[in-house]
């Protein structure tokens, strides 16, 4: 046995531990910036050319959801489409086989123009051709891109809106190279923002780029994390710590 005076322990600043074994992790301490998910990302455009009549999303940063109209549109091309498939609908017979595949062509060009089914039904309902059609938003998200002002002029091809779905975002952070073999794909992610200290939040590793910068000898790194409640804005600065495990089952000494 070993026995020290406590007041010689108090004096040298003496701690004792167990050694125990348990898994090894290291940490790397990073920061990152906060980015759109380009997979989430969509344009509004239209097929046809035409004229803007009436705006229902008129700013930028509006949330809006999948199905819910963005504008009213006047086209001839449209028009005529439209004529051409109630057309095709009185001529429909049973026992005649070029009807129906006319009727079928018809109804695609609609759908080919990004018609929706439930306008396509309406008009079948209705018979009667409208002079507009609403454009209707292809996802959910906010709008980060609006070109468009009511009565402009549209060509096809033109983007009118930009949508971001921000229920999931990314997060880009340099690594140097050193740390690279620390960092996997999969592996576990926490971010903190400055204006919410007492609050993480958790995602996943999901790329890590291919190429280190020859000034920083730092490689990108691309982290994915589900935002409910859209605390994460893109732009945002966020410090990231990455917890590597370095051996499940090792001898750990403080």
């Amino acid at each position: 046995a070993i026995a020290i005076d406590p007041v010689t322990i108090q004096n040298m600043n003496i701690r004792t531990a167990l050694v125990v074994r348990g898994p090894l992790r290291r940490t790397i301490h990073t920061v990152g910036s906060i980015d759109y998910n380009e997979t989430a990302l969509a344009d509004v455009t239209t097929k046809f050319k035409g004229w803007v009549e009436k705006l229902y999303v008129d700013a930028t940063g509006q949330l809006v959801h999948r199905g819910e109209p963005l504008f009213a549109v006047y086209s001839p091309e449209l028009y005529s489409s439209e004529v051409e498939y109630l057309l095709a609908l009185n001529q429909t017979s049973s026992v005649d086989p070029g009807a129906a595949a006319l009727r079928d062509t018809s109804e695609k060009k609609l759908a080919f123009y990004d018609i929706s089914a439930a306008q396509i039904v309406e008009l079948e309902k209705t018979r009667v051709p409208r002079k507009t059609l609403d454009i209707l938003a292809p996802i959910d998200g906010f709008v980060t891109e609006k070109t468009v002002v009511e009565g402009q002029m549209v060509d096809a091809g033109m983007k009118l809106y930009r949508l971001a779905d921000l229920g999931i975002v990314w997060v880009f952070a340099q690594i140097y190279e050193q740390d690279l073999p620390c960092v996997q794909l999969g592996q576990e992610a926490v971010v903190r923002l400055d204006s919410m200290p007492d609050r993480e939040f958790r995602g996943r590793v999901t790329y890590v780029y291919p190429t280190v910068d020859d000034k920083t000898r730092t490689a990108r790194v691309r982290m994915e994390f589900e935002n409910p409640g859209y605390f994460l804005k893109p732009g945002m600065f966020v410090s990231v710590p990455l917890v590597s495990e370095l051996d499940p089952s090792a001898l750990l000494v403080p």
